[in-house]
């Protein structure tokens, strides 16, 4: 069965995901984000969820931007090579994503969207298929309404090297000047030796750079540090992240930046089926500054 958060198409985000060891979202935000999430399993398997986030601005140099989004998902798998899921938003955006499982190591996609509005994310079209074995994975996806947009990814590891990347091309035909570009060109590279790993990302056809060191220092403990390089926003920053496990229900996890802005969260699970997040961000340089937030998020499943 999927996991709560859907199902992901793209086999290189799962590379990132998989290499990424401390992937806790302590990132700095210029808004302050309450969350519910509610999931129910039926007795056929189906498994519904309804999503709700309030979201506010804590910048007071811009407009007062509160709102309130929410989602309904519906994922069922049909039988054991094919699953589906339907998520509508309040924002007017119907999305399907289907898979259908044909091997062992051979996978059919299928994902849509039709959005109401002009917000991303627009509306889309794409079907793929990909292959993942022990050593690599590659796949090829067509967006038939934007572009068309030819889309590839592919992936190895050797020993303890691994690389990956993704390509997308839009042939143009719906531009007035009908020529091809490229839109996406993304790669990455990890390296992992007994309890240190490092995973080096190249975006924006190599305008951003970001490389992350992390160690896991014990089973409880886990370190990492994270460089940013964006040459178009021209901007560069450090930030140090470390994840501690107080026992086998509650976590703390906290990151400082060059930036000055500090993360702390706190979670717990009280039981198999509620989750809840803390979470507090802080600059320390301002203490006046309006970036102060604090969120908090709730999952019950």
């Amino acid at each position: 069965m999927t996991t709560p958060h859907g199902l992901s198409s793209s086999l290189y985000a799962d590379f990132l995901s998989e290499h990424l060891q401390l992937n806790e979202p302590l990132e700095p935000s210029p808004h302050a984000l309450h969350a519910l999430s509610i999931y129910s399993l039926t007795p056929r398997g189906t498994r519904l969820g309804l999503k709700t986030r309030a979201v506010g601005s804590c910048v007071q140099t811009t407009p007062v931007n509160r709102r309130v989004e929410s989602s309904l998902v519906c994922e069922s798998q049909w039988n054991p090579v094919t699953t589906f899921r339907l998520c509508v938003t309040s924002s007017r955006h119907l999305s399907l994503q289907a898979q259908l499982q044909a091997s062992e190591t051979l996978r059919l996609t299928l994902e849509a969207q039709e959005s109401a509005t002009e917000k991303v994310p627009l509306s889309f079209a794409r079907i793929g298929a990909d292959v993942k074995t022990a050593i690599g994975f590659g796949g090829v996806q067509i967006d038939a309404v934007n572009g068309p947009t030819l889309q590839a990814t592919m992936g190895t590891r050797v020993g303890a090297f691994a690389l990956g990347w993704i390509a997308a091309y839009d042939v143009g035909l719906d531009r007035s000047d009908r020529r091809g570009r490229v839109t996406t060109l993304n790669v990455a590279t990890s390296y992992t030796h007994d309890d240190v790993s490092a995973l080096l990302q190249i975006t924006d056809s190599g305008r951003s750079v970001q490389l992350d060191l992390t160690q896991t220092v014990s089973p409880e403990l886990i370190v990492s540090s994270r460089l940013k390089c964006d040459s178009r926003k021209d901007t560069r920053s450090l930030r140090v992240l470390g994840k501690y496990a107080l026992n086998k229900t509650e976590a703390v996890s906290s990151s400082i930046g060059s930036d000055g802005i500090w993360i702390g969260a706190f979670e717990w699970r009280t039981s198999k089926h509620l989750k809840t997040r803390v979470a507090a961000q802080m600059d320390l340089r301002h203490y006046d500054s309006d970036s102060h937030h604090l969120g908090v998020s709730v999952e019950i499943s």
